[in-house]
């Protein structure tokens, strides 16, 4: 199933791609930055926090109009969110190994990171010549997930873990960004993602993108 929805995500990104690329300006580049996220929303015990990440990809910028573009893009992305689960119980037991009344609690906190293939899907608006507002769909493919923490619960004992797993791997969401023409082969931007699909137990995705595009 993954595979055939990220074959499908490909086949529109370059049809949509050839459908507006048709006798217009067209120009090629790479873009990497810095992105901090989470998930949404938190839960009674659960607090989700961000956490950093970065990009990398390439895109296909489309010239519309004087002030409006259409500009796919291929994305690479480690993003995430720190999770911190509260009010955990560990029981106390006496000296013959029963279990007394009384318990501790503790706070335990890890990290999930998601490995995510994004295509988004931006228009370009230019207020002016250096300024410009993005926005568009976005559609990702999450291709591994860990989770991990090196918190010690208990004294004397290893508590660290990585479990790796990739249920619910297909995101779905928009972005609204805002872009600074640094010159003609250099942009700087910043970008809003916010997912639109409640995946796993009833989360979704919000990342902040901040980075610089080079036009080849």
């Amino acid at each position: 199933m993954q595979k055939r929805l990220t074959a499908l995500a490909l086949i529109l990104f370059f049809n949509l791609s050839v459908i507006y690329g048709q006798d217009k300006p067209i120009n090629f580049g790479i873009k990497t930055g810095m992105n901090i996220g989470k998930f949404t929303p938190n839960k009674n015990s659960i607090d989700y926090k961000y956490k950093f990440g970065f990009y990398a990809g390439g895109f296909m910028n489309i010239s519309l109009k004087e002030k409006l573009e259409f500009q796919p893009e291929l994305l690479f992305a480690l993003q995430g969110s720190r999770v911190l689960v509260k009010g955990l119980n560990i029981p106390n037991f006496d000296f013959n190994g029963n279990p007394i009344s009384n318990s501790n609690t503790y706070d335990f906190e890890y990290e999930i990171n998601e490995l995510t293939i994004s295509i988004p899907l931006i228009v370009k608006v230019f207020l002016s010549n250096q300024f410009y507002l993005e926005s568009g769909p976005q559609i990702g493919f999450i291709i591994e997930r860990s989770l991990n923490s090196s918190q010690q619960i208990l004294d004397g004992e290893d508590d660290s873990f990585i479990i790796r797993e990739s249920d619910d791997s297909f995101d779905f969401g928009v972005s609204l960004g805002l872009g600074y023409k640094v010159s003609e082969r250099v942009n700087l931007n910043s970008r809003l993602y916010s997912g639109l699909i409640k995946r796993d137990d009833k989360i979704k995705s919000f990342v902040l993108n901040i980075g610089i595009e080079y036009n080849l």
